[in-house]
């Protein structure tokens, strides 16, 4: 198995997760406005749990957004600053996919609409279906909140993320199932594990935050 540091800052939630071999161990807690503050020592703190070395890493993987512009841009550059001192690769992860991914785990749903809260009457949108625990299909823009009913979502969806406050009245017209969660390391580990071994990995300087800007601007993964 290899060593792995996933960093995943985008929410009011610091989540950190480090695996070394089989053992793994990780730190999960809300904390607004204070991840910079705190990050460094606590990614300290889980290296030592371990008795780990930040040499003893293969891959760092970091939760690249869209979210917080702050948190996401730190969590990419603390992760690039790493991996290039240490001369490794890195792992981008969207952190709305870890966000459905904690979901299609915990509850088995089948597909997951991850709605996050872009601020300025905006939304961030995450669709992403599975098969049993894989991911088949994933598609994220971001969309004016009064634009969301013009949307064909399935009733038999589940719905996650802060941003379903913005839009209680459709979710409750919809009959929609409603999760709240903050991405989690641990799911970010996982997505990880995965790519390592798929060799999907990316030079550090290709390691940049996610931010949706239009409905033009569709991500496909």
């Amino acid at each position: 198995m290899p060593n792995i540091l996933a960093i995943e800052t985008s929410s009011d939630a610091c989540s950190l997760a480090l695996s070394k071999g089989k053992e793994i161990v990780s730190f999960h807690e809300l904390m607004p406005q204070q991840h910079t503050e705190k990050l460094l020592g606590l990614l300290q703190q889980l290296m030592d749990d371990l008795k780990a070395t930040y040499q003893d890493l293969d891959v760092i993987a970091a939760g690249c957004g869209p979210g917080s512009f702050t948190g996401t841009r730190l969590a990419c550059s603390v992760a690039q600053g790493l991996a290039y001192s240490l001369g490794i690769s890195t792992i981008p992860v969207s952190s709305l996919q870890v966000i459905a991914q904690g979901i299609n785990r915990e509850f088995h749903s089948s597909e997951v609409n991850v709605l996050v809260n872009a601020h300025m009457g905006q939304v961030y949108l995450g669709n992403f279906v599975f098969t049993e625990e894989e991911l088949k299909s994933a598609s994220e823009k971001v969309l004016k909140v009064e634009e969301f009913s013009d949307l064909d979502l399935s009733p038999t969806s589940v719905f996650v993320g802060d941003g379903c406050e913005l839009i209680t009245k459709q979710l409750e017209e919809l009959g929609a199932t409603i999760y709240t969660r903050y991405p989690n390391a641990q799911d970010l580990l996982s997505e990880a594990q995965k790519k390592f071994s798929e060799g999907a990995t990316v030079d550090p300087k290709d390691l940049v935050p996610v931010y949706l800007s239009g409905e033009e601007h569709w991500v496909k993964l």
